[in-house]
């Protein structure tokens, strides 16, 4: 009998225990959860509520946040200038198009708000000739499905990106800054898979060469393609000069960079083991040019090209003597998408990787020999 009031006083202390640790304490945790009374939602809950609330955006500012997460990178329209001269375009009076290497970076802290875009052009890879350098301020719209678009150029032209050169102090500038002047506003609208942007008074840019007409410019957008075009109009009679007087679309590839290293022997007849240069390259056009031991001018070109005999895009490394119109002295090729590419014939030894800073450590820190 006693052995059985022992086992029921030891039960009832587990229970009352039990009920003591599940019991709320004196200050208890608030549960944020969906409240019938009204009376029941505090100002507390309520600021706790807001504070953990997700920002709701507008479909306009998620388009914007993939237009900047798309659009920076390098471009270029090497590629176009092949077709040219396949279609006949030897010249500019037979419709060729300038080589063109557009830059696009965002201001991550820019006064100028949120969605800033600086590009820069470089005309046929001299850093001196600089066609378009601003800065673009996208701004989304409550009232309809478009993206403002407010055009800021450089007043005077200077190679920053072009020239390896960075931009952070250009978070500083305003719209009222004396380095830059307005250019003709634009909005930005999706067009299928891209954006295009397009002049709201297709009027607004007089042709610096004939102030009879206006250049009306628009540029396109795509996950690895920037297109741009300048249509011309006669500005008395406010209609397009006919298509043989345009020119078509510049159409510019996005451009992969990637890290390279040149070895030479270290005498005749022995293997490249000495590496004499690291080079910076795109694959859309890059060169470099260099001195071989034997006092001969070589160039380093890399390209993402087109093969007529494949009917297929080729990514290739070469190298040419003299120039880059010069005889190809060697070449490889591997997969478009490739992230690796090199050669070996024995008198010189070329690496490329892609440029990540783990690939430039590793070429730094491979032996002479490896």
């Amino acid at each position: 009998m006693s052995k059985t009031i022992i086992m029921l006083w030891i039960a009832l202390a587990s229970l009352w225990a039990c009920q003591q640790n599940s019991a709320p304490a004196t200050t208890p945790i608030p549960v944020l959860r969906a409240q019938t009374n009204s009376k029941l939602k505090s100002k507390a809950y309520a600021a706790a509520n807001d504070s953990i609330r997700e920002r709701r955006y507008s479909l306009q500012e998620r388009e914007l946040e993939y237009i900047m997460e798309m659009w920076p990178g390098q471009y270029d329209n090497v590629e176009q200038l092949d077709f040219d001269m396949y279609v006949g375009k030897s010249s500019s009076e037979l419709g060729q198009h300038l080589r063109v290497h557009h830059h696009a970076s965002r201001l991550s802290q820019s006064a100028m708000g949120e969605y800033v875009i600086y590009i820069e052009e470089m005309i046929n890879e001299d850093p001196n000739d600089i066609r378009r350098q601003s800065l673009y301020v996208l701004t989304p719209s409550d009232t309809s499905k478009f993206i403002q678009l407010s055009v800021f150029h450089f007043k005077k032209l200077m190679p920053l990106l072009s020239v390896g050169k960075t931009i952070d102090h250009l978070n500083d500038l305003t719209e009222s800054s004396p380095r830059l002047e307005p250019g003709c506003d634009m909005v930005l609208e999706r067009e299928g898979m891209a954006f295009r942007a397009v002049a709201v008074d297709k009027f607004c840019q007089t042709d610096d060469a004939d102030a009879s007409k206006s250049i009306d410019y628009q540029f396109r957008i795509a996950k690895d393609e920037y297109w741009f075009e300048e249509i011309i109009y006669d500005r008395e009679l406010k209609t397009r000069l006919p298509d043989k007087l345009q020119q078509s679309a510049y159409q510019l590839e996005r451009a992969r960079c990637f890290v390279c290293m040149i070895d030479f022997p270290k005498e005749d007849g022995g293997r490249p083991v000495v590496t004499h240069h690291y080079v910076d390259i795109h694959d859309q056009g890059g060169a470099f040019e260099f001195e071989y031991r034997d006092g001969r001018t070589m160039v380093l070109g890399m390209r993402n090209t087109w093969s007529f005999g494949m009917q297929r895009e080729t990514f290739v490394i070469f190298i040419q003597e003299g120039s880059q119109s010069g005889p190809t002295l060697i070449y490889s090729w591997g997969n478009p998408g490739a992230d690796r590419i090199g050669f070996n014939p024995g008198w010189i030894r070329v690496q490329c990787d892609l440029d990540t800073a783990e690939n430039r450590k590793l070429q730094h820190g491979l032996r002479p020999d490896s």
